[in-house]
């Protein structure tokens, strides 16, 4: 907690107001004495909220740099789908067949163990 001052050392004005938790101290967007708009304040909410306008910021400009990006993707399918597609299927089947020959592989590997588990060495029956 800051430290507790008296009212008639401090060279500014402060601003009080009440709440059901007590008095706190605001900062008025318009001045009370000359009735000028403080656009600083009234853009931001002072001080104190100028942090939280920036990580606010922060994350709007990731979202939007995020929805460019889809849409931009979008955009380059909906020009040409056919390209799309068929680099799409190309890579499908190459997975295809990695899967396939990894299955394969996979086979002969168990067949070995089993065949070595069981006794068998070599296709004799020891």
């Amino acid at each position: 907690m800051g430290k507790i001052i008296r009212a008639k050392d401090i060279q500014e004005k402060v601003y009080l107001k009440k709440d059901m938790l007590g008095w706190r101290v605001v900062e008025p967007y318009k001045d009370p004495d000359t009735n000028k708009i403080n656009w600083f304040i009234l853009i931001t909410g002072g001080k104190k909220n100028v942090a939280t306008l920036i990580i606010i910021l922060i994350f709007l400009g990731i979202g939007y740099a995020g929805v460019k990006e889809t849409i931009g993707n979008y955009k380059t399918i909906a020009e040409n789908p056919c390209d799309y597609c068929n680099s799409c299927q190309e890579q499908t089947s190459n997975v295809l067949k990695d899967l396939q020959s990894e299955r394969i592989g996979a086979n002969n590997l168990f067949t070995n163990s089993s065949s070595i588990i069981g006794g068998e060495k070599n296709g004799e029956n020891t």
